[in-house]
């Protein structure tokens, strides 16, 4: 038998101060956790914060702010690298595995500027994270993302992580954004290879459970045990005020499908 895929909850150090026991470990926010727009000194505190979690620190979203473009005739190549270098070295240092790249304000293509060009940098910054996330032992997931004006189909992250050519680059498979943009979960078995992070919601970004419309959890599932899936899978969904009691509920209903 194959090893359960462990479960994680995406979420803030507050949300995670309210979390039902059990999970097998936390997703929090590179930007507000790690800071990598700071110097060492200034987030020494937090890092140890984040070591002393538990469960433990296993992965990181939001990977890069609105105020470091990514995109466009603004882009600054050498803070790009020191951020990354920064926020690679530090998620590393926590126990971090993977750090999924949605920073949708960052990437955002600006109004007139060439999508292709765009396309471009996106692949010369995930060149950059490669360089650094290889020594440091860390997956970067490139999320599609449904509101986006670039990168928004699994497939087509797909294609961005094979044109940048690095093993450590690969795909985050999240519901809500193969709903959104109509992009069926077996586009899944097109690149099964790329596969490296999931986040766990329904249709509706409500926390997975079996009332879920569609059945698209449940169907997820079937396609991560066809392609023989073992990495992690976090839940990135909008709680209700009984944040404990909810948690408990969506974890002991993924534990069935995740065995």
């Amino acid at each position: 038998m194959p090893p359960r895929i462990p479960i994680g909850m995406c979420g803030s150090l507050e949300q995670f101060d309210r979390l039902a026991p059990g999970y097998d470990y936390l997703e929090p926010m590179v930007a507000r956790t790690l800071n990598p727009l700071e110097d060492d000194a200034a987030v020494a505190v937090s890092l140890e914060t984040l070591r002393l979690l538990a469960p433990p620190v296993r992965a990181f979203n939001i990977f890069v702010p609105e105020s470091v473009r990514l995109t466009g005739p603004e882009v600054d190549w050498g803070l790009v690298s020191v951020y990354v270098q920064r926020a690679l070295a530090r998620a590393a240092s926590v126990g971090g595995e993977v750090i999924v790249f949605g920073s949708g304000g960052a990437r955002r293509v600006p109004e007139g500027f060439d999508l292709e060009e765009a396309w471009r940098q996106l692949v010369r910054f995930l060149g950059i994270c490669a360089q650094h996330a290889e020594p440091a032992g860390i997956t970067i997931a490139i999320e599609p993302l449904y509101n986006s004006n670039i990168v928004t189909t699994y497939l087509q992250a797909a294609e961005m992580a094979r044109q940048v050519g690095s093993s450590t680059i690969r795909v985050v498979a999240d519901i809500i954004h193969f709903h959104r943009v109509d992009e069926p979960l077996e586009d899944i078995y097109q690149a099964p290879e790329y596969c490296a992070h999931v986040h766990l919601s329904d249709t509706e970004r409500r926390p997975p459970s079996a009332a879920d419309p569609g059945g698209a959890v449940v169907r997820l599932f079937e396609i991560l045990r066809d392609i023989g899936y073992q990495r992690l899978a976090s839940i990135e969904a909008t709680f209700g005020d009984d944040y404990a009691g909810e948690s408990a509920a969506t974890l002991a209903y993924l534990r069935d499908l995740a065995d």
